[in-house]
């Protein structure tokens, strides 16, 4: 997002509960502002944000990045509003969305084709809740990722892949109720190149300014991951679905909608909608489709109002850091040669790791890896 509002010549200042985070290093970062952060203390956090828009000329634009994010954003918009622009969807539909368990429910009202799912309350018995559960394979979440689930599961894993009832039962046991509120949901066959996503930025007045698609590539783990390689696409089919999402809900903001195609059917089913800014909108912006760009302008000054734009199809992004240890797993499956993955690195659009107009990040990254390395090497003497 710094990338993405930076490039098109937009000053960028971060809140941040760290101020040593690389995003900070950025030669579009302007400023910084600290923050306790939402969890910790959501009062002095919007205590901060306003603060610091008091002390400029004229009010900012607020842009926002995660889930929580997007949530307390929501939540505070009145007393928010006298200190920054912003885009919002309306509260309830924020709610609706970024609660997954909400948003399933919703999804059967909406007329949104979504997986069989089940919610899991991780405050009774959950082996107990799943006793009956016959659609295998299947897919296990959280709600939200919290420490508990990435210390039973890993912090990589957004997902578990549950293959029959006695896995099921087994992983279930594991996971204590710090884990929180679990999503069980049939798996929708393919691979993460089957994950399709809408991008689309919709006014008040429901004109749709800009939109696009994308496919995911690589993600690490290479079952259910991060994304590390993605690319911008022309799909009409998810165009028009996600148009139509955009219509039955009522949306107007910044969305994302994620999709799986099954291997079997060809059918999509939707995974995810996320009403908030997020990594795709860097390579969208390279691709002739620049939403936060678009926002910022339609705060400001709409006589600058950005043109509806197709995007250019073929525009990859990459983080090479990430990706390498993706690399891993698709070359032992066949996927991908060593020579293969070097001339995608070599030819990306967008590398996000190492981006020669802005290496600061790229140098923060490389230093802490290097004094990584020192401290276990230095623990290892140690012990030795």
């Amino acid at each position: 997002m710094v990338r993405a509002l930076g490039r098109t010549g937009i000053p960028v200042a971060i809140a941040t509960t760290d101020r040593s985070d690389k995003c900070t290093r950025s030669r579009f970062c302007n400023d910084v502002i600290p923050i306790p952060g939402w969890q910790h203390d959501p009062q002095e956090t919007l205590s901060a944000l306003t603060r610091w828009a008091a002390t400029r000329d004229t009010k900012p634009v607020l842009f926002y990045q995660t889930d929580l994010d997007v949530v307390w954003l929501s939540r505070f918009r009145d007393r928010l509003s006298k200190s920054f622009r912003f885009v919002l969807p309306d509260g309830q539909l924020v709610e609706d969305l970024v609660d997954k368990a909400r948003f399933y429910e919703q999804s059967a009202n909406w007329g949104i084709p979504i997986p069989e799912t089940r919610i899991l309350d991780n405050t009774h018995s959950i082996e107990a809740q799943c006793a009956d559960w016959n659609s295998f394979p299947s897919i296990l979440k959280p709600i939200s990722r919290t420490a508990a689930w990435h210390h039973a599961v890993g912090k990589g894993n957004k997902a578990l892949h549950i293959r029959d009832a006695v896995e099921l039962q087994s992983v279930l046991r594991k996971l204590n109720r710090d884990s929180g509120f679990l999503i069980l949901q049939a798996a929708v066959s393919g691979g993460e190149e089957n994950v399709v996503s809408y991008h689309a930025y919709v006014r008040k007045d429901h004109e749709t300014v800009l939109q696009f698609t994308g496919c995911k590539i690589r993600t690490s783990p290479r079952q259910y991951g991060l994304s590390t390689y993605l690319e911008i696409t022309d799909d009409e089919e998810v165009l028009e679905l996600g148009r139509s999402i955009v219509e039955k809900t009522d949306f107007h903001g910044v969305l994302k909608i994620d999709f799986k195609r099954d291997d079997h059917s060809g059918k999509l089913f939707v995974l995810e909608i996320n009403p908030r800014f997020n990594l795709w909108h860097h390579p969208g912006t390279v691709a002739g489709v620049p939403i936060p760009e678009a926002v910022y302008w339609d705060c400001v000054d709409p006589s600058k109002a950005i043109a509806t734009s197709k995007a250019r199809p073929g525009v990859r992004w990459m983080v090479p850091m990430s990706d390498i240890s993706a690399f891993g797993e698709y070359r032992d499956a066949g996927e991908i040669s060593a020579i293969r993955w070097l001339y995608q690195l070599l030819t990306v659009d967008v590398d996000e790791g190492f981006l020669l107009s802005d290496l600061s990040p790229a140098i923060h990254d490389i230093m802490d890896m290097i004094h990584r390395r020192h401290d276990s090497d230095h623990t290892a003497l140690h012990k030795s």
